[in-house]
């Protein structure tokens, strides 16, 4: 039997060992209650940071607005994001985006430049990246933009420029009695080519003669044709032919000088015709020099590729007699190109000269056209204004859109410069036409809401080095453009990075190659490139970046890269179409 003493031990005992069970669980029931408090706070922290974050951010700016516009009310979806994944998952590839961005402008040649840096997304509406953009900087070629989609906006990329024939008398028998005028609308590609569709044209008429004059008006322009004298530059950048209503093969005219045996050479234009004269004579030879071969040598920058001559060793001479070749006009208004000297035996040399009276070398042309499709002129060739009495008898027309894709896929500043007359003649008449067409695009720019204080152009090309814009004018016009009917086109003019154009050599092998498409810029202290590109997800990005300073080498390497980063920024890749914009 237990003893009472023993019992009461083993009493004692069991109840402290209840007591330790209950306190132990206690303790882990506390325990248990205060890490889940505590992973709690730091949730609600962690979101609390986000939400901050999200608030402060200046570098990104994401529409949640945006997002549910291109998608059902009752569910956000975008290709750009996974709908599997939180939505700061796209917000962290944007960031990254900015970062890479930043880093690259980091590079020390930058502290010398000034220079604006926009790229935006036209599928979020939203600015991804910017800085420098109000900077009023000097675009180069980049103004070609401007007056293109200023033409497109205006006119509509279909309209046509005229080369108009037409007649102040009748036709009775085959015989035109009266003048003949050939009226220019401002087409710089006109060919001689065209000129004999026209001589046909008339003679289809029933037309066997003419009894009257060949009058070339150009009035359609106001009578500034040099580019340096209307944008009041101080230096003549390039040595542009003149900017003309009414011209011919560009306002150029090649001259072939060829010897064959003995000493006479034998000198041929073209075009031809009575609006150019030829005078040709020998000078005694001189110590041979040693042979040149041409050899192609692109320029380093710069928007178009040139030729140089290179010298080029070697023993083997030849009598080569130097050969020069100038210009005057006659009181008449013919040009008399002047030949000195003769190519060696059996050789020929081929010189281009500009045209010094564009619209009496059209009219002399016209007239050598009219006698080759069998139609006889009796009369004279001169340039003069069109009465508005006349019967129009055929016409030759060329889209603007011709014109606007060579002037940004080539950048040509020529063709540039006339699409900027032709849209200031077309809203205001024949007086200040660059005056009236910048005006155009100012009050353009206005309309769409695009800030544009400060910004100036005088020239179409961008030669002038007094152009000022802001790549947030760039941009702006770009977007506009995008939106257009006529947009896709618009862009398709553009240079393509790796394919064609000014872009031809650039970025190639990388993901912009066939996906970006810009306009660049350059001048000895300039660089500029604005356009668009896909990521390789689809989403659309606009691009804008100019750069004023000494590193133009750099400039283009660091617009290369900035390319290829947009070109490869993305996740997963999308379908797409051929189109850039749509």
């Amino acid at each position: 039997m237990m003893s009472l003493r023993s019992m009461l031990r083993y009493t004692r005992a069991q109840h402290s060992t209840n007591h330790a069970v209950l306190c132990s669980a206690a303790i882990v029931s506390v325990a248990v209650f205060l890490v889940a408090g505590w992973t709690l706070g730091k949730s609600f922290q962690r979101f609390s940071t986000t939400e901050h974050d999200a608030q402060q951010s200046t570098s990104l700016v994401l529409s949640e607005a945006a997002l549910a516009r291109r998608a059902p009310s009752n569910s956000i979806h975008h290709p750009y994001v996974d709908n599997s994944t939180p939505a700061n998952t796209a917000k962290g590839r944007y960031d990254g985006l900015v970062e890479q961005i930043q880093q690259l402008l980091t590079s020390p040649p930058l502290r010398r430049t000034r220079f604006g840096l926009v790229v935006y997304s036209l599928d979020r509406d939203t600015t991804l990246f910017s800085r420098g953009a109000q900077e009023l900087l000097v675009p180069a070629s980049l103004t070609k933009l401007y007056y293109t989609a200023a033409a497109y906006a205006t006119m509509g990329p279909t309209y046509p420029v005229r080369t108009v024939l037409a007649t102040d008398g009748a036709i009775h028998n085959g015989t035109l009695t009266g003048n003949l005028y050939i009226i220019g609308h401002g087409d710089c590609l006109l060919t001689v080519s065209e000129l004999e569709v026209l001589a046909e044209k008339l003679r289809a008429l029933g037309v066997r003669r003419v009894r009257g004059s060949i009058i070339a008006d150009a009035s359609y322009f106001d009578p500034i044709t040099d580019r340096q004298e209307y944008s009041g530059d101080a230096e003549r950048m390039e040595n542009l032919p003149l900017i003309t209503a009414l011209g011919l093969e560009g306002n150029r005219i090649t001259v072939l000088i060829s010897r064959a045996a003995g000493n006479r050479a034998r000198v041929q234009t073209f075009p031809a015709g009575s609006g150019i004269s030829v005078q040709w004579s020998a000078i005694p030879s001189l110590p041979s020099p040693k042979m040149r071969r041409p050899s192609r040598k692109r320029q380093r920058y710069g928007d178009l590729l040139v030729m140089r001559q290179k010298p080029r060793r070697s023993r083997r001479t030849a009598a080569i007699q130097p050969v020069r070749v100038t210009s005057t006009l006659t009181d008449g208004g013919v040009q008399q190109i002047h030949v000195l000297g003769m190519p060696r035996t059996q050789s020929s040399v081929s010189v281009t000269v500009t045209m010094l009276n564009p619209p009496l070398v059209v009219a002399g042309a016209f007239e050598r056209c009219l006698t080759a499709s069998g139609i006889a002129f009796d009369g004279r060739v001169t340039t003069g204004a069109t009465p508005s009495t006349v019967t129009e008898l055929a016409a030759w027309e060329r889209p603007i859109s011709a014109l606007v894709e060579q002037c940004n896929k080539n950048s040509d500043n020529f063709i540039a410069e006339h699409v900027m007359k032709i849209l200031g003649a077309y809203c205001c008449g024949n007086t200040q036409c660059n005056v009236h067409a910048y005006r155009t695009v100012a009050q353009l720019l206005d309309t769409i809401g695009v800030p544009s204080d400060g910004c100036v152009l005088y020239d179409g090309s961008g030669l002038s080095r007094r152009n000022r814009v802001t790549v947030t004018s760039l941009i702006g016009l770009l977007r506009y453009s995008a939106r257009q009917p006529w947009g896709e086109q618009f862009f398709n003019s553009l240079s393509v990075a790796g394919q064609e154009g000014t872009l031809l050599r650039r970025m190639r092998r990388t993901p912009a190659e066939n996906n970006l498409r810009a306009k660049t810029g350059t001048h000895r202290n300039v660089s500029g490139l604005a356009g668009i590109v896909r990521s390789t997800d689809g989403e659309r990005l606009l691009f804008a970046a100019l750069w004023n300073g000494n590193s133009v080498g750099f400039y283009k390497s660091l617009e290369n890269s900035l390319g290829e980063l947009l070109a490869g920024f993305g996740g997963e890749s999308l379908p797409t179409t051929d189109s850039p914009i749509r």
